[in-house]
């Protein structure tokens, strides 16, 4: 069962925190979108339970944004609050543990630019209508073939 976005965006703070790491809304934005798009390609589901948006600077999950506002450009330093019965399981864990690895050293520009590569879920939506919602089926068949290769 999918979770929040902030749930999932708390999972990545914790790891940040165990490591010794902080991060922005920029950051935690793209590490969430990546971890939807590896579990779909690895658990053929979604993470969490919110439609990611095509916005300027890449996937964007509004809700999770709006969480994140007040913290602006700058580094989170609180939990996000969460729904009730809000938790992830150990599959998604090893999802977000596994981005984490991969990318949880990319500071939040260059996970930008990683969402902005031309035929990535997020360009295509953009071209075809900003800042609308990104179909889950291409970032589905993105990470999949991300996976692949």
């Amino acid at each position: 069962m999918p979770a929040s976005p902030n749930a999932i965006a708390n999972a990545f703070l914790k790891l940040a925190r165990d490591n010794g790491k902080s991060l922005t809304n920029m950051q935690l934005q793209k590490l969430v979108f990546l971890a939807q798009g590896y579990s779909l390609a690895l658990l053929g589901e979604c993470i969490y339970d919110r439609q990611t948006h095509a916005w300027q600077w890449g996937p964007v999950i509004p809700r999770l944004y709006k969480a994140l506002q007040t913290y602006g450009s700058g580094v989170v330093t609180g939990v996000l609050p969460e729904e009730d019965g809000d938790s992830i399981t150990s599959d998604q864990q090893e999802v977000v543990a596994g981005v984490w690895d991969a990318y949880g050293s990319y500071s939040g520009s260059q996970l930008s630019a990683l969402t902005h590569k031309q035929d990535s879920p997020w360009a295509k939506q953009w071209e075809l209508k900003r800042f609308d919602p990104i179909p889950i089926d291409d970032i589905k068949s993105y990470y999949e073939r991300l996976v692949k290769a």
